[in-house]
């Protein structure tokens, strides 16, 4: 069954729940391709490399509240946990994605007629853990 994004909540690794999110995207998980081929080869061979996080974006409204994130080009990762879906039941546990990131961009945009809206770009830093959850 599919996994409905209604209820989904972006939070920091000690729990703090991050603006109102209205998308957020995976984007540029790769592994690198280490050419192997041989001058006796009649084709290219391959094996896979070390694996690349890539990014994920986070979009959200902008609200009155303070938003507990680090700024753009903090030294240090952070922990953040995405649950996809309403809370976790016994019978329907929640999806999450557990991982460690720099925030490598912030943007905040303002238009006529809109709500101001804020996206942060996150450079994942190792693996992304998934795993489900009856209580989150």
């Amino acid at each position: 069954m599919a996994i409905s994004s209604y209820a989904s909540q972006f939070t920091t690794g000690a729990g703090s729940i991050i603006g109102e999110i209205t998308a957020i995207s995976f984007s540029g998980i790769t592994a690198a391709e280490i050419d192997v081929t041989q001058l006796s080869d009649t084709t290219k061979k391959y094996v896979l490399g070390t694996a690349d996080g890539g990014t994920i974006e986070v979009s959200c409204n902008t609200t009155n509240a303070v938003i507990a994130l680090p700024t753009s080009g903090n030294a240090s990762p952070t922990s953040f946990v995405i649950r996809f879906g309403p809370q976790g039941t016994v019978s329907t546990p929640s999806v999450l994605a557990t991982f460690t990131a720099y925030i490598s961009n912030t943007s905040v945009e303002a238009s006529v007629d809109q709500q101001v809206t804020t996206t942060y770009t996150l450079r994942l830093t190792g693996a992304i853990t998934m795993s489900t959850s009856t209580t989150v």
